[in-house]
Order: structure tokens, then sequence, then C-alpha cells
């Protein structure tokens, strides 16, 4: 159905609320709807009275484009879009491979000016069958009730707002190829998991989401990964165990935003249901994990930072469950990177609208960070990493990227690996 402004006058008031309530979709409020007049009464009706204030809901991105629905508020009330990449890998110590990385289409619906839909359905790596290594996947899919700035609710398959490149994991939207490995090994990025809880803006700059949410299989926890194959995806979950997540973003001053997240819940070790195995007898495995983020835009100066510590209980007896020989679970796993970019445009044409970012990142991770006493850690999964590279956005949809790394592990030779990617965004 399409709304028009010329002939319903006297709905001004709802047609203001509705050009506010701008569709959009993420898993956090981090950004700003712009303020769009109310259309002027006609002739010899009175004026609107002002509504309550109503729930920001611009996509909270470093730009305005990656808010499709919002772009034609006017159209029915759906909404098409998507994302994905295609990369290049060369490390030196494996074949080089290039890969269609991932294919993501966005579908919303606004179904009234309160309530929304949103999701996002996945292809990895091109080919998904049973012979292939790709996989078809919803990476989203959730309902928003709108009911004031301050307090709105979501329920379905959410992403966790925990760190920076889980929420905003749009290629074209973090410099590099590859993700920070503290966002793969610590926070297992894109993490979604089955959620019903509360967002909003409490504040000016003062940001918050709350959610209750399906808990891990510890059954998926390794030495390497920590507990990364764990997540079940709202995938025929267990649903015995459950938790909460938390996020809490401030924006002190336009183009800086600190954020904190905290994460706490029980997991088991359950096998799968036709494996015949019987259940464990660990019982509740206690699972936490908090992370704090910063990132700054300043003239063609950026720069972001990220520390997370992983807390797994019972990492002694579940390490005797699971297979010992691959290593030991470990009772923490921590992770950290700073990033430091300038575009180098700025300095020959400052006033185009295109990008040339060069950029440089420490990483760390460290899956083995404390294991359980009498075993010993799998050193050659302790990672540090040194990144540098370019980006190039001819618009801001659109990146293409290539970089070095330089990888040193706690024990083992060094590696390093040239990549390339191009992406984008609509």
């Amino acid at each position: 159905m399409r709304i028009n402004i010329r002939d319903r006058a006297a709905g001004a008031a709802r047609r203001r609320r509705l050009l506010l309530l701008l569709l959009a979709a993420v898993p956090a409020l981090d950004g700003r709807a712009s303020e769009e007049p109310a259309a002027p009464p006609q002739q010899g009706q009175p004026a609107p009275e002002p509504g309550p204030a109503q729930p920001e809901t611009a996509l909270p991105r470093e730009t305005a484009i990656e808010n499709p629905l919002g772009s034609a508020p006017a159209v029915a009330g759906s909404a098409f879009g998507g994302y994905g990449e295609l990369t290049l890998n060369a490390p030196s110590n494996a074949p080089a491979v290039i890969d269609l990385r991932r294919f993501v289409l966005f579908f919303g619906h606004d179904f009234t000016d309160r309530i929304r839909f949103y999701s996002e359905v996945e292809v990895e790596h091109a080919v998904s069958s049973a012979d292939d290594r790709g996989e078809v996947e919803i990476e989203q899919a959730f309902l928003d009730g709108l009911l004031e700035k301050r307090l709105n609710l979501r329920g379905g398959l959410v992403i966790m707002p925990v760190g920076i490149v889980n929420v905003y994991h749009e290629p074209p939207s973090f410099n590099g190829v590859d993700r920070p490995d503290v966002d793969t090994f610590v926070i297992p990025s894109t993490w979604r998991e089955p959620a019903l809880g509360i967002f909003g803006e409490l504040a000016e700059g003062l940001r918050y989401q709350l959610y209750l949410v399906n808990g891990f299989n510890a059954n998926g926890f390794t030495a390497e990964f920590a507990i990364r194959e764990g997540h079940q995806e709202a995938q025929l979950a267990q649903a015995g165990d459950y938790g909460a997540v938390l996020r809490v973003d401030w924006e002190p001053v336009l183009g800086t935003v600190m954020g904190v997240s905290g994460y706490a819940a029980s997991s088991r070790n359950t096998p799968a249901a036709d494996s015949g195995a019987p259940p464990s007898a660990i019982g509740r495995i206690p699972l936490a994990l908090v992370e704090a983020d910063v990132r700054t835009r300043w003239h063609g100066f950026s720069a972001r930072a990220e520390v997370a510590v992983l807390f797994i209980g019972k990492a002694a007896a579940l390490t005797a469950e699971l297979d010992p020989a691959a290593g030991p679970i470990s009772s923490q796993s921590r992770g950290a990177y700073a990033e430091v970019a300038y575009d180098l445009l700025r300095l020959v044409a400052p006033s185009t609208a295109q990008t040339l970012t060069a950029f440089a990142r420490f990483d760390y991770a460290d899956t083995q960070a404390a294991v359980p006493a009498g075993l010993q850690p799998r050193l050659e999964f302790r990672r540090y990493s040194e990144v540098a590279g370019l980006v190039y956005r001819p618009i801001p949809q659109i990146a293409l990227k290539a970089d070095f790394r330089l990888r040193q592990y706690g024990a083992g030779p060094d590696t390093h690996e040239a990549a390339s990617a191009v992406t984008w965004l609509f």
C-alpha cells in the first residue's frame, strides 16, 4: 500500500511519525534518524498536535548508505538489499585461493509504522550441496515492535551485539580483507542466536540493547577455536540453557563511539540426538564474555580498538570428556586489536567523495590463555598479526581491498599472506 500525503491531510501527524520511523534492520542502534517535517495542514484544517517521541531507527553504521529501507519510505513498506565479497588469499603455507566468501540478500517489511520485520539470507563459498563446502544460512530474522525512543521490543534470530565487527560485519564497512582475529577466535562472529529483548536510546548518544538468548552447546568447544563451533544458530538448538547479552554505546562527541558488551549463559556438552552417546555428566557449564571497544573518525583520520576476554567454566572436566589429544579447552581466551587509518585522497583531492584509505592493524588472539592445571597449552593457537593495506572506495557502497599480513605464533614458524577483495553493499 502506498502512502499518498495529498489525499490524507487529516493523517498528517501519523505521516510525520511514519517518516521518522525509517525502516532499518540492525542488531544495534548506532545512528540518528533524520528529522523530516510533517506535511502542512490543508486550508481550513487545524495544525496537528505534536506526537510522542518516536524511536530513532536509522541503521547504526558509519555511513547512511546502509539503510536500504529508509531510501524509499513512500513505497509499500518492503525493501530488498544485500552485500558480499569475492576474495583472494595467498598464504605462505598453503595454496592461494579465490572464493566468493559470502553473498547475502536482505529482505525487510514494515507491517505498520510500529511493527517491522528484517532478515538476511547468506550463501557462503558460492555453492552449497552435500559435496561442497558452501552453506546457505539465515543470518538474521526478527521482528521489531517500536514503542518509543527509549524502549522498543525485538524478537527472533538476532546478531549478538558484541564487538565492532560482529555488529558491523558488512565487508565495505571495515578495513582489511579478513576480520581481526579477536572477532574470529574469541568473539565467534558472525554470531547470532534466538533472542528476545529490548533496545533504545536513553539519552542523546546513549544507546543500549538487552536480550535473553539461547545458550551454547559445549560439545563444539575446541582448543583452537574456543566456543566458535558451539553456537547453535537456532538450528534445532538445545533450549535448556540460556543467558543474557547487554551492550551499551555512548557517543560523547560526533564521530567517536565507545561501547561495552557483556554475555553470560550456561551451556552443556550435549551429544547429538542421533549419536547414541549417553548424556554428559558434567552438567551446566558457565560461560561469560566481556568486551570493550572504541572507534573514532576525524577528517581523513580514523581509528578503532577492541579487547575481549572469554571465560569457560569446568574446563578440565570438559577437556577430559571431549578430545584431550586435540588440546585442552582453555578456561580463558583473550584477544585485542588496534587499528589506525588515513584517507590519502584528502592530501591530493580533498573535495572528492572517493576515498583511498591506508591502514595498519595489530591483532592478538589466544585461545589457550589459561588452560587447566596439569595440561600443556597448544602454543600454536597463540596468534599475533600485523596487517597493512589499502582500501579504495569509489563510492561508499563499494570497497576494493588489498593488504599484507605477517602472522606469528607462540610456537612454530611465522607465516605471511597477501590478500585482496572486491566487496559491495546495496
